[in-house]
């Protein structure tokens, strides 16, 4: 049977939704991510509604590459607005290839109007691994030294 992405979100460390407000910072959001360790911060605007995600990319190319302030940035000015999402009954497998294709790290999971989570590669990998039935452990153990050395 395929593992649906809300079994990830089940089981994720934390199922706390990291917002931020449509008029904080970036200087904001990145102080915010830093202290939840997360990689991405969904955006809530006035109305209280989801209006995009703002991720290391964002701050890498739309505020740091571009030259902008971050203390004095909007936060809405920067964020991705059209994001990619999954419903929580998506498979594990189709999550990981929209994101391969997208070439997208996080996913937001909505149903509706309803918010159920942020999902990154690096959740998904890791239930990969976890509830892998031993397949990843094998390929590990099978790999010869040379292949698994520095660098590689």
């Amino acid at each position: 049977m395929k593992t649906l992405i809300e079994a990830v979100i089940r089981n994720k460390a934390s199922d706390r939704i990291v917002w931020v407000d449509a008029g904080a910072s970036v200087a904001d959001a990145v102080h915010l991510m830093a202290r939840e360790h997360v990689g991405a911060v969904l955006v809530k605007t006035e109305d209280e509604l989801f209006g995009g995600i703002f991720t290391e990319r964002d701050l890498l190319v739309r505020v740091v590459d571009a030259g902008r302030d971050a203390a004095t940035t909007p936060i809405s000015l920067v964020m991705t607005r059209d994001v990619r999402f999954v419903s929580p009954g998506t498979t594990v497998e189709a999550a990981l290839s929209l994101m391969h294709v997208n070439r997208h790290r996080h996913l937001l999971v909505i149903d509706g109007p309803t918010v159920h989570g942020l999902v990154s590669i690096g959740d998904l990998v890791r239930h990969l691994i976890e509830h892998g039935e031993g397949r990843f452990e094998a390929a590990v153990r099978d790999t010869p030294p040379a292949a698994a050395g520095p660098g590689r």
